[in-house]
């Protein structure tokens, strides 16, 4: 942002929507509540812009307040299975087994643009899978590239605690589609094509993912780590395309800043 020019809530929003609003879809795994996650976020933000003494701290300040309004969202939905709470130690101890992969030089699979979308979609979806708290380190971490550190210090966790979140987040995911996704393994049962039919009714697809347990547990069947398919598991959500919130969102926002009783 350029020094000279005055900070204003609608100069914040400018630049720094698409950004707000893909951390908030990363870690709601909703289009919808991401929608609402980083409305409050600016909301939020634009009650205590006059706290904002470094404007080079804004996107660190902006991070944490997302952060915050999705922790309070998820305990107003009580929603216990993702609250689900490891041990301290145990994360600890898994976090000795963290292993920083090697960069795949893999070339994205050529895919009609309905396809693309199914994938990408079914990829942020068992996002929700995780505890809470592996959704939010992983998200962080492996989404948006924050350090282990600074993640310690915005969970409140000790880095080791971390480094274990991360572990089980990645084997839990990996050991998911190296299963059951034929982006992992050609052999794999899941073919995109087959949804395709199912993807006209969103509805029914999001059935579909609310079948499966509440939460996934690599450990239950004895999974063990296979680098390639973790690498392809990574370099997939890596590489989720970045979303921009709607016209409607931006026009909703703007009514709620200049008008609070719009609301």
């Amino acid at each position: 942002m350029d020094n000279n020019t005055p900070l204003t809530i609608e100069s914040i929003i400018t630049q720094y929507a698409s950004y707000i609003y893909n951390l908030s879809l990363k870690l709601s795994a909703n289009p919808d509540k991401a929608e609402d996650l980083a409305q409050e976020t600016f909301i939020k933000a634009w009650a205590n812009i006059s706290a904002v003494k470094n404007e080079d701290a804004i996107k660190s300040w902006l991070r944490t307040i997302c952060i915050n309004e999705f922790r309070m969202m998820i305990r107003k939905e009580k929603r216990g299975a993702m609250g689900y709470a490891e041990s301290m130690d145990e994360l600890e101890h898994d976090g000795e087994f963290l292993v920083d992969p090697r960069p795949l030089p893999i070339d994205e699979v050529q895919v009609a643009e309905e396809v693309a979308k199914l994938r990408d979609g079914c990829f942020l979806a068992m996002t929700r899978k995780l505890t809470l708290n592996q959704r939010m380190v992983f998200s962080l971490i492996d989404m948006f590239g924050i350090s282990i550190n600074e993640t310690s210090q915005i969970l409140d966790l000790t880095p080791k605690a971390v480094k274990g979140l991360l572990y089980r987040a990645r084997m839990n995911l990996e050991s998911f589609f190296n299963d059951h996704c034929s982006f992992m393994d050609i052999h794999n049962p899941c073919q995109c094509t087959a949804w395709i039919e199912f993807m006209k009714d969103r509805n029914t697809f999001q059935e579909k993912l609310r079948q499966k347990k509440a939460y996934l547990d690599y450990q239950e069947k004895g999974y063990v780590h296979n680098p390639e398919a973790g690498r392809k598991m990574l370099y997939y959500y890596r590489n989720l395309p970045e979303q921009r919130p709607s016209q409607e969102w931006f026009d909703k926002i703007a009514a709620l800043l200049y008008d609070p009783s719009s609301s």
